[in-house]
């Protein structure tokens, strides 16, 4: 069952509703990792060049919805920046994941709350590439943004570029969120995490900030979880995949500027990322090697861990 925490976080987003591009890239390049054989071909995404997209403003345009290009499994938002910020940023070496310590991670903002519709309503509306066009029409006016987000949104869903190993799919319902990661995990006894986080303005851009650390709880000593990632879309849409081997932790933060309040965010630790990609942002900033350090990196809002239940691990506390 999801607990109270996550249930507070499913409110209301507007469909006409667009993160910025620094929130898409920072969720989008802690989803994936590439990998040596995904570094061999690209993920060419074609969308419907006879469709065209109506604007926020009501006028139509074809506009660049048609092509967006996705390369291999980081989807080439890995090697952009947002804000100023590197998405290396994001990423953080496992040893400064102990209370007492300074961290100085750029954390994913959070500028809405999305609804989770139940199973009868999300089953019965179109999800898939072939229906892009009638989903378009469903939601409009979209912008050509949008457009793109809801197509990536798709493709992702269908055609997931995995490591070995690992397993995935999306949850479009309250009903198959709660069931999918059990059948991703292979056991029903499971519980869910979610963050304790303020939801930023709409428009906030990502910032990285210097964080106390004073409590770090280890979610289980297992060392498989499933990470469910909430995409950009109209409404709820969760992509979960397993990933093996982590390290899952609930962190206490406080910030040293004081302009927002204490805050606990998930954070899950790759302890094996020989097969991520040389050309992985982090790995590039550090001059490091696949496979050379455990990396970590923290979770937006919404985001939910799910682990096996009764390998639960214990706080640490500065």
């Amino acid at each position: 069952m999801i607990g109270t925490m996550v249930m507070r976080t499913m409110l209301q987003r507007s469909p006409h509703h667009m993160e910025t591009k620094g929130e898409q890239d920072m969720k989008k390049v802690t989803m994936s990792y590439g990998s040596h054989q995904s570094e061999e071909h690209s993920l060419r995404i074609t969308m419907p060049e006879n469709k065209q997209s109506t604007s926020e403003k009501g006028d139509t345009s074809k506009g660049d919805i048609h092509d967006h290009d996705v390369r291999s499994h980081s989807h080439s938002h890995s090697h952009s920046h947002s804000s100023g910020n590197n998405l290396a940023d994001v990423f953080f070496f496992h040893d400064v994941l102990r209370p007492g310590s300074v961290i100085t991670p750029t954390i994913p903002p959070t500028t809405s709350l999305p609804s989770l519709l139940p199973r009868r309503e999300a089953d019965a509306l179109p999800f898939s590439t072939e229906r892009f066009p009638d989903i378009l029409a469903m939601f409009a006016p979209t912008s050509d943004a949008m457009g793109k987000e809801i197509w990536w949104t798709l493709d992702t869903c269908e055609n997931p570029q995995l490591l070995p190993g690992e397993k995935a799919a999306c949850a479009t319902s309250l009903e198959s969120l709660a069931k999918l990661p059990v059948a991703l995990l292979g056991t029903r006894n499971v519980r869910a995490f979610s963050g304790d986080m303020p939801t930023d303005p709409t428009g906030t851009s990502a910032q990285r900030g210097r964080y106390n650390v004073t409590a770090v709880r280890k979610l289980s000593k297992s060392l498989t979880a499933a990470t469910c990632h909430d995409l950009t879309y109209p409404y709820a849409v969760f992509y979960c995949h397993t990933t093996n081997p982590v390290a899952t932790y609930l962190v206490k933060l406080v910030a040293q500027h004081g302009r927002v309040p204490a805050m606990e965010a998930l954070a899950v630790c790759h302890l094996d990322t020989s097969l991520w990609s040389p050309r992985h942002p982090f790995l590039v900033a550090h001059s490091i090697k696949p496979g050379d350090a455990v990396v970590c990196h923290f979770l937006s809002k919404l985001s939910i861990v799910w682990v096996p239940v009764g390998e639960q691990g214990g706080m640490r506390e500065a």
